[in-house]
């Protein structure tokens, strides 16, 4: 329950696509969850949040070490896996992990399982492991027939390191193990047999770009068909996290087309775009990132513009000044833990979850308790009931601010460097043309 809350504080939407794959397994059926690993120990709280029964978690023996964190992976029963790349100077012995799972598979429990084995800030799913295959078929072939099925899952964050932002959760068609064995196929075989088709699963779900250099290229090219969508009226009131997650899905199967039928055209286009970003960056519009979800975008993908005016920012300054002075010190905490600790971009979110929830949890609750000792506990009560939700709309006010300043700067920026805005804007108006004609000649191939 706790971590549903949080993490229902942290993104603004999470967005499910596919659960009736996960819940065509009746209870009883023993069920591996294979997902992707783009954002650290926040995978495992996603991944377990949409499997109403109780799931154990593989994770790297390394975590077990880490205080506290370690205590707290023992006591929900997590299996410690071993990795190669940790224990190169000693033989790696999973046996005793091997036990355990299978153990839980043959008592028709749920595993979760990062195949990846390791997390990363890559848009793309890395070279599957080969340890998801060996648990399975082991289970099946030594605990069974136990008709073990693999969950492939696929975890989408728009803005991975941000608060606010959202996800999109997809769970792709089981894959019956049994189904794959065969007696007269040697185990090595079987296992990259298994191990190419979960890969290819978690591949199906996820955004995956194949080339580092190309993950900006394939995110602003998504934000240029994003306008386009929204010039045509396609999307409505905007993109759902999971429509956006098709459409980055689109755009890329789009450029591997284009580059396998007009290298050449593809080739240009691409400098152009790039040239473009650099151009913008250097204005200081962006055009570095490789988000599929804009900081100015709101729940469904629209751009999102200052919500209040100058008139309502000054009316609402007083109960956000509240908000900052209720808040500033665990706020701060946190940026201070950032700035010490230096977590990479994985991990940066799981600071600001796992940190705000405590520190703001403590805090709070210290905020309440003294006003039940210094008023009384009606007092107490309202202020424990406001406090959340003045943090949230002091959020939104601090960004509607930063928006506000944003285009004032804009519009000053504008002013000052108006020939090369101008030819920012001529080369956008031609790359959209361009690739609206891609687009179309595309759509009309397949």
């Amino acid at each position: 329950m706790s971590a549903r809350v949080s993490l229902g504080l942290f993104y603004r939407h999470i967005e499910v696509t596919g659960l009736e794959h996960l819940e065509q397994l009746e209870h009883g059926v023993p069920t591996i969850l294979a997902s992707t690993h783009p954002n650290s120990i926040v995978d495992p709280l996603l991944v377990g949040l949409f499997e109403q029964r109780p799931v154990t978690f593989c994770a790297r023996d390394g975590l077990f070490r880490v205080p506290v964190f370690g205590a707290l992976l023992r006591s929900v029963g997590a299996v410690p896996i071993r990795r190669r790349s940790d224990h190169a100077a000693s033989a790696v012995d999973n046996d005793d992990a091997f036990a355990a799972c299978r153990a839980v598979l043959a008592g028709g429990g749920v595993i979760s399982i990062f195949p990846e084995g390791k997390t990363h800030a890559r848009m793309r799913v890395e070279p599957i492991k080969t340890g998801v295959a060996r648990i399975a078929i082991d289970a099946e072939r030594s605990a069974g027939p136990l008709d073990v099925h693999i969950v492939p899952v696929g975890l989408n964050y728009l803005v991975r390191e941000a608060f606010r932002s959202d996800v999109h959760v997809a769970f792709g068609p089981p894959i019956r193990v049994a189904a794959l064995l065969d007696p007269a196929t040697d185990p090595a075989t079987l296992v990259r047999a298994l191990t190419e088709r979960v890969g290819e699963s978690m591949r199906a779900l996820a955004v995956h770009v194949e080339r580092e250099e190309d993950e900006r290229l394939i995110a602003q090219v998504t934000a240029i068909i994003v306008g386009i969508r929204d010039a045509e009226g396609l999307d409505g009131e905007g993109q759902s996290p999971a429509e956006r997650t098709a459409l980055a899905r689109r755009v890329i199967d789009a450029y591997r087309w284009l580059e396998d039928h007009d290298p050449i055209r593809c080739a240009r286009l691409r400098t152009r775009v790039i040239r473009y970003l650099d151009e913008r960056r250097s204005l200081g519009y962006g055009g570095v990132e490789t988000a599929l979800q804009g900081r100015r975008e709101r729940r469904h993908g629209r751009e999102d513009r200052s919500i209040l005016g100058p008139v309502a920012l000054l009316l609402g300054a007083p109960l956000a000044a509240l908000g900052v002075a209720t808040s500033i010190l665990p706020f701060l905490i946190v940026r201070l833990l950032l700035l010490i600790g230096r977590p990479t971009t994985y991990r940066i979110a799981l600071t600001k979850l796992l940190g705000g929830m405590v520190l703001y949890g403590v805090w709070f609750a210290l905020l309440t308790w003294s006003v039940l000792r210094a008023v009384g506990p009606g007092a107490a009560l309202g202020v424990g009931l406001a406090l959340m939700p003045l943090t949230v709309f002091t959020h939104r006010y601090l960004i509607d601010l930063r928006l506000y300043r944003f285009g004032l700067r804009k519009n000053l920026r504008r002013v000052v460097q108006r020939r090369r805005f101008a030819r920012l804007r001529v080369e956008r108006d031609r790359l959209t043309q361009e690739l609206a004609q891609l687009r179309q000649t595309y759509l009309g191939s397949q």
